[in-house]
């Protein structure tokens, strides 16, 4: 058994000091400039054990501990701990959903206007009938923040570095008012199952409001005659289900007339469809790299491909959203501890969980 030479240095000492007894070294080296020690060699214990015994001796010294496979061998890396940033201002979060209120009021109002007054739309007629935007207004956002509060407080619970959801007000968009909602996470992942749990916890809190707005919409529905030229909302088989089951057979040549519940709804599955799509860093993303590990790649770059071709032939109103996912990378970075698996329980409910994207997502939402 050899060790590689490497200059003399306290610091890797000390890194030794921390691994003995539950890592096995058989070469040492080094990365970025002599920044990140690399020690190849083999765990004496669980991934899972080895991680727990030095990943807070590690922070102790500055460090974060990646755990890794690499060319057959067991490696484990100490890392230079990224410096945090600023703490978030609560007030900016407040200032944001406030805004977000009025505008989706806006929309939820225009939405629900008679037909009569539609066509003489302007800020005063809105601000006086501005309560009937209030059902939209509340079921979207409620679908919304407890999406975002479910990934906050599982994030909490792992100790990460996560801020209040940040909602992104949109004045101009009379169906939505919106573009959505978002919570910041500095911290990284220490393991595959935190990022099973955090990435999976944001869908399933959202669809528990939107099923039940649905169906509160669809309770209080009515079936119209479809009108050539008027706009149509394609229904993802999820929509299609819950719509069979609350008001019976569809006759042909019929329709729902959306209302402000149905319509919040709506939104509410087309936004949980596009988190769940399993690439870069969206929920799903989160979920299938937990699934699949360094395999995920080529789950994301298959679903990008046949994403992208969907968007240049079908549906062109993604595009901005295939923007985004290329540009923060197609492929999910892995957790600290990349090596302990998530365990049968989560990864069945992880294949349900993205299985649940093909009842919410619809090709071309706007038909």
């Amino acid at each position: 058994m050899s060790i590689s030479w490497i200059p003399s240095n306290a610091r890797v000492l000390e890194l030794e000091d921390d691994i003995d007894g539950v890592f096995a070294v058989h070469d040492v080296s080094t990365r970025g400039g002599g920044r990140v020690v690399v020690f190849s060699g083999q765990f004496l214990r669980s991934p899972e054990m080895v991680y727990d015994e030095i990943a807070t001796r590690f922070r102790a010294r500055g460090y974060l501990a990646l755990l890794r496979h690499e060319g057959g061998r067991d490696v484990l890396i100490a890392y230079p701990a990224p410096t945090m940033g600023a703490a978030g201002r609560p007030v900016v979060n407040l200032v944001l959903f406030l805004v977000t209120v009025v505008t989706t009021l806006m929309a939820g109002t225009f939405q629900a206007l008679p037909p009569d007054l539609v066509g003489r739309f302007d800020l005063a007629l809105i601000a006086r009938h501005w309560t009937l935007g209030i059902p939209f207004a509340a079921a979207l956002l409620g679908i919304l923040g407890i999406h975002e509060l479910g990934h906050y407080f599982v994030a909490r619970h792992y100790g990460l570095d996560v801020s209040l959801p940040y909602f992104i007000p949109f004045p101009g968009n009379f169906f939505t008012g919106t573009l959505g909602a978002v919570i910041r996470i500095q911290s990284p992942f220490e393991s595959r199952r935190a990022l099973f749990d955090v990435g999976i916890a944001g869908p399933l809190a959202g669809l528990a409001v939107a099923i039940p707005v649905t169906v509160a919409g669809l309770a209080t529905a009515r079936m119209v005659p479809v009108s050539d030229g008027a706009m149509v909302f394609n229904e993802p088989l999820l929509f299609q289900w819950l719509a069979g089951l609350v008001l019976g057979p569809r006759p042909a040549g019929m329709d729902v007339l959306l209302n402000p519940l149905l319509m919040a709804g709506w939104l509410g599955f087309l936004i949980t469809a596009l988190n769940l799509v399993p690439v870069s860093q969206l929920d799903g993303g989160h979920i299938s790299y937990a699934l699949f590990g360094r395999y995920h790649r080529l789950v994301a770059w298959a679903v990008f491909l046949v994403a992208a071709t969907v968007t240049l032939t079908q549906s062109p109103g993604y595009i901005v959203m295939l923007g985004l996912v290329f540009f923060m990378g197609i492929e999910h970075p892995p957790a600290l501890n990349d090596l302990t698996p998530i365990g049968p329980a989560r990864r069945v409910l992880g294949v349900l969980t993205l299985l649940l994207f093909l009842a919410l997502v619809t090709v071309n939402p706007f038909g």
